[in-house]
């Protein structure tokens, strides 16, 4: 199990904007293409228990929620289970890599297949919160991202456009419900301790409207989950 802690925030800003800072960001980090392409491809499957409290957390402003995701980026056979714990901007997440069967498990709540892999610490602490909190499968929520990184500051600045969200189901169906305006991308900034004085004159550029939620609460609230 790997386990990753950054500081978070999340803004919404325009493609004008995005445009404006592109090139200074590319000089000066490392790009995460994950791939040949630019972007890649990121899909979730968000899990929640029966009165959606990972969505509820985010949407009355809670100082602590946590939530759980299956997540697949290019290649959607290597699949991860991720524990998202956060206190304020203190982002911890929890990650472990998983085969089919254990996400048809997960989804399918078997407990006789979950408990063959309990010498993985995250399995077994998602197994024993679904049997107390009833968890099963939510939505998807898709989108492209584009990282870069600062490994020496441990720092990650990503941009995720064309967000959509469908109700979980078995085959997935198509992703209609576009979750921005089309002008608009969220940038996420993470970082350990420190951000350097050349990212943060980066980003004075720009015009910055950060959120307090996230992209599960946006699905969760455009699709009336």
């Amino acid at each position: 199990m790997k386990i990753t802690r950054r500081l978070e925030n999340k803004y919404f800003i325009s493609y004008l904007d995005y445009f404006k800072i592109i090139t200074a960001v590319q000089n000066i980090l490392i790009h995460d293409k994950h791939g040949t392409d630019d972007s890649y491809d990121v899909i979730s499957i968000y899990i929640d228990d029966i009165v959606f409290s990972g969505a509820a957390d985010k949407a009355f402003g809670n100082e602590v929620h946590k939530k759980y995701r299956i997540r697949h980026y290019n290649d959607p056979n290597i699949l991860k289970l991720e524990l998202k714990y956060k206190i304020g901007d203190l982002s911890t997440k929890h990650s472990t890599s998983i085969n089919q069967e254990v996400c048809d498990a997960i989804i399918n709540q078997d407990l006789d297949v979950l408990e063959r892999y309990f010498d993985d610490d995250l399995i077994r602490r998602y197994t024993l919160d679904m049997m107390k909190n009833h968890l099963e499968a939510k939505c998807y929520i898709k989108y492209k991202r584009e990282a870069y990184k600062d490994e020496l500051y441990n720092i990650r600045l990503t941009f995720d456009h064309s967000l959509s969200a469908e109700r979980f189901s078995v085959p997935m169906e198509g992703m209609d419900m576009n979750l921005m305006h089309g002008n608009n991308l969220i940038l996420e900034v993470k970082y350990e301790n420190y951000m350097p004085s050349t990212v943060k004159e980066i980003l004075k550029r720009i015009t910055l409207n950060q959120i307090a939620y996230s992209k599960y609460f946006l699905g969760f609230n455009s699709l009336e989950l």
